[in-house]
């Protein structure tokens, strides 16, 4: 018997860019199939994997947001933003398979792109914000970086948002 070992020649069946699909994905939708004997949806499902793993970005992942009533296909990318998700499709309880086959790869674009439209949004609004003294001292106090611009630049995206929001508060408050 021979083995094949894994060499990036010899995997044609993955693509070199696209998202990642959380396993408990693929686990959650097969016990569904398995459990209401959908068995014969596996080709589908398997097309609707492959097809989705090569959309996006990837750094991105495919994840399931289990609740009590729904599951929620939720997308994140740590390089586009820490701080927000984007859900993607819910389900019913018992109904992921048929979420799974309306999740199309535009959408998965469209959250990627509305992830990094969220976090820019922020930093555009808390550089406007910069006009108020009271805001201009707390992005200083930050970074001791004296150009408001850079300053919000420099900043991870958990700092930009909850500076956002406080200096948001100083305004209203004031």
């Amino acid at each position: 018997m021979q083995i094949s070992t894994f060499t990036p020649n010899n995997n044609t069946n993955k693509p070199a860019f696209g998202i990642k699909i959380d396993g408990k994905v693929a686990m959650k939708i097969c016990d569904e199939m398995y459990g209401q004997k959908l068995t014969k949806h596996m080709p589908a499902y398997e097309k609707q994997f492959d097809k989705l793993s090569a959309s996006g970005l990837d750094s991105s992942e495919l994840y399931l947001a289990t609740g009590r009533d729904y599951d929620t296909f939720m997308l994140k990318n740590p390089e586009i933003t820490t701080a927000y998700e984007k859900p993607i499709a819910q389900a019913k309880k018992g109904d992921l398979l048929s979420a799974w086959f309306k999740i199309q790869p535009e959408d998965i674009e469209k959250a990627e792109k509305i992830l990094k439209e969220v976090i820019e949004e922020k930093r555009k609004g808390l550089v406007a914000m910069a006009d108020n003294v009271i805001v201009r001292a707390l992005l200083y106090t930050k970074n001791n970086e004296k150009d408001v611009v850079k300053a919000v630049q420099k900043m991870d995206d958990d700092t930009v948002i909850d500076l956002y929001y406080t200096a948001k508060s100083k305004i209203a408050g004031k």
